[in-house]
């Protein structure tokens, strides 16, 4: 991963992949004594599109290859002391049933991978929590042609 130049924003693409049993692929992290759900996804390399880093970190991070269908939301959050600024991608990303999930990163925060209920969601503590978001679209059959731009705080 690289790092920003000081003052600039970083920019992290994430995948919303939900299977046919209602299930949406997540990514449990602990760091420190907190532990917490997130997207597949990461930093976005320079040069690189925002199609190919969703699904090089979906690769990284799970061993699945996926197919990137379209961005449906974007987000940015701004630590409170401005120490960090950071602009999510967030796109729907198809994976084959057949493809078998796999710890594939070396990251010592991931502690799981794996589909948890989308109607359990709200009982998961998920960064950035965009939550309602995502049940909200899953339910409409993600309807929108346009990006939804998305107010996410610092947690």
């Amino acid at each position: 991963m690289t790092i920003d130049a000081i003052g600039s924003p970083t920019i992290r693409v994430s995948a919303i992949i939900i299977n046919q049993k209602e299930e949406i692929l997540l990514i449990k992290h602990r760091k420190k004594d907190r532990e917490y759900w997130v997207l597949p996804g990461g930093h976005l390399e320079f040069g690189e599109t925002i199609e190919e880093g969703t699904l090089r970190e979906l690769k990284e991070e799970t061993s699945l290859v996926g197919t990137f269908e379209k961005i449906v939301f974007l987000s940015e959050s701004i630590a409170p002391n401005n120490s960090r600024h950071i602009i999510n991608i967030f796109a729907l990303v198809k994976v084959t049933e057949d493809q078998k999930i796999a710890i594939a990163s070396d990251e010592d925060i991931i502690m799981e991978v794996k589909y948890q209920a989308l109607k359990n969601l709200d009982e998961l503590t998920i960064y950035p929590d965009i939550k309602k978001e995502i049940l909200s679209n899953y339910e409409a059959g993600w309807p929108s042609k346009q990006i939804q731009f998305l107010i996410t705080n610092w947690t």
